[in-house]
């Protein structure tokens, strides 16, 4: 029996807690196709990944965009005949670039010599995995890339060392490698694109993006809804194809797809947790509301305490069940609540949205009193055209995986209505779904399954804010503070604080980011205690610099499962 420690952390690592990670990006590439499941509509999502033109990979966090990225990846990469050049390359920690924008006004030239660098190097990665393939006499080494890449991380890189690497000699160094190899064309898969929320550099990303573009090269890049700014000259739909892959929690294919994910990693664990419990386990896909990394937290939770969750017949314990449900809700609030670190001058936006989460939580409770379960619903209408700030904070919500968006539904003289699915780990949780009897999974399943109605509840901006107490007023743009007095700047262009006196340093969310106590990252207390306590890491940047993971691995029972988990918790707070 593994023991457990006062805090109630598992101390050994268990066998096979590697089946738990749950970003595709950490899977060893020989585990890769045993772990991952197909997407309902796979075919059709990796066709246009592998084919021409450029793409748009849309979905919140953990919804499997990198799953699907690196599917084609191996499949291009393992055809025969090989036709196409793969290259996957990852722009997670791009905000790493952010500083720039806050030091000087060449910004963009670094950033998009970062990206092509970036391009470059994973490219050299694709080389190296195809057997007998052509290199041009100029192909750079992966040495070279790597110190100019971390010369600019650093701001210690001179302008003339990476002139050379413009976008125009990326595009002549693929066409080199396409042409001698006669391949047809080379895809680049960008994963985590426009992961950074400096605006300008997102903006400076879609530039690079539609310029590589050409009949030789086929870009993709996952993105996120809601928050990504695109450039002026970038139109989506025009210059890329939007495809979204976030699943829809309904139906029968939901629950098959979710269900085959727990079998895939619970496979060798000795634990039967399907067969026996295949109501609980769809309840639980519910409620991780179509995202894979969500359902995946809960099966981990499972894996790693199964007396806790296991009833003597082999059956999970309801309470425990329910409990349980909680946690997708609350990983896609921790990817909500984390935008007032990542976005401070939207903070209003994301403080005020908690209101109005609130209220349209309440408004479908509202409407569900006194329904069948066949008639209760976990939507809500909002008539078009929405309010600026509510359109705003309705964003953030799409990003975090809180509202997936259902449609436009026009309602006669009442108008066009945007309908959106809230969380449904939040409407069980509530009790948003209302039943006569004590709460069961049944129940609940009964709900979720007899969605097929048209009816929600209705309302508009100006009565939603009315509700929240709330008016435009209360959405503001907040500016950095004074580092000394904490004084707010007076306008972005002010070199001295109207309180102190004291100059005013440029504001890096990056910085900001980094500095921060390792308590914020989504990990254990136990295992945060553990970290302070046996090594020297204090920061979130303390973390990401340990590049080789010495540190970390050094400490009493983190293996690779948990090094893995901490060092994805640290990338995605950053990103």
């Amino acid at each position: 029996m593994t023991r457990k420690n006062r805090q109630g952390e598992l101390d050994e690592e268990l066998p096979f807690e590697v089946n738990f990670i749950e970003q595709a990006e950490y899977i060893d590439t020989e585990s890769f196709a045993e772990l991952t499941i197909d997407h309902p509509d796979e075919d059709g999502i990796l066709r246009k990944l592998m084919g021409g033109g450029a793409k748009l990979l849309t979905g919140p966090r953990g919804c499997g965009k990198s799953t699907l990225m690196l599917k084609a990846y191996h499949k291009m990469l393992n055809s025969e005949p090989m036709q196409v050049l793969p290259v996957y390359v990852n722009f997670k920690l791009a905000l790493k670039v952010e500083p720039l924008y806050s030091r000087g006004s060449n910004a963009p030239f670094w950033f998009k010599g970062w990206l092509t660098l970036k391009v470059i190097e994973a490219m050299l990665e694709s080389l190296n995995e195809i057997n007998n393939v052509k290199l041009p006499t100029d192909l750079p080494k992966k040495e070279a890339i790597d110190k100019l890449l971390f010369k600019i991380e650093s701001n210690s890189i001179d302008g003339a060392e990476i002139e050379k690497f413009s976008i125009q000699s990326l595009q002549r160094l693929i066409d080199s490698i396409i042409a001698i190899n006669c391949f047809n064309r080379c895809v680049l898969l960008i994963d985590d694109a426009a992961h950074a929320f400096s605006e300008k550099q997102q903006e400076d990303f879609f530039d690079f993006f539609r310029a590589v573009k050409s009949k030789s090269i086929s870009p993709k890049a996952a993105v996120y809804p809601g928050i990504t700014s695109h450039s002026p000259s970038f139109q989506v739909g025009h210059d890329a194809e939007p495809i979204n892959v976030w699943v829809k929690p309904v139906g029968d294919e939901y629950e098959a797809f979710m269900l085959e994910l727990a079998k895939r990693r619970f496979t060798g664990t000795q634990i039967e947790l399907c067969d026996k419990n295949e109501d609980d386990m769809s309840f639980l896909a519910y409620c991780a509301f179509g995202i894979p990394r969500a359902f995946l937290g809960m099966l981990r939770a499972i894996y790693n305490a199964p007396d806790t969750y296991f009833n003597t017949d082999g059956s999970l314990a309801k309470a425990k069940v329910l409990s349980l449900s909680r946690s997708g809700k609350e990983m896609s609030h921790g990817v909500y609540s984390s935008l007032e670190a990542k976005l401070p001058s939207l903070k209003s936006y994301v403080e005020n949205g908690e209101k109005i989460y609130r209220v349209l939580l309440d408004n479908i409770k509202e409407f569900n009193a006194g329904k069948d379960s066949v008639e209760q619903t976990v939507q809500f209408g909002i008539r078009a055209p929405l309010d600026p700030a509510l359109e705003k904070v309705i964003s953030f919500y799409q990003y975090a995986g809180l509202m997936m968006p259902v449609g436009e539904f026009p309602r006669g003289e009442n108008g066009v209505f945007l309908v959106y699915e809230m969380h449904i780990g939040d409407i069980v949780t509530d009790n948003a779904i209302v039943g006569r009897r004590t709460k069961s999974v049944s129940f609940f399943l009964d709900v979720l399954r007899a969605r097929k109605h048209q009816l929600w509840p209705r309302t508009y901006s100006a009565k939603l804010l009315e509700v929240a107490r709330l008016d435009n007023s209360d959405f503001k743009i907040t500016l950095p503070q004074c580092q000394l007095c904490g004084t707010e700047r007076p306008s972005p262009e002010a070199r001295f604080c109207p309180n102190c006196g004291a100059r005013l340093k440029s504001s890096s969310a990056y910085e900001n980011l980094v500095d921060q106590d390792i308590s914020v990252l989504d990990i254990s207390a136990a295992m945060q205690a553990r970290i302070k306590r046996e090594s020297q890491i204090r920061k979130v940047r303390d973390i990401l610099t340990d590049t080789s993971r010495e540190q970390l691995m050094k400490i009493k029972y983190i293996k690779k499962a948990r090094t893995v988990k901490i060092v994805s918790a640290a990338e995605e707070y950053v990103s």
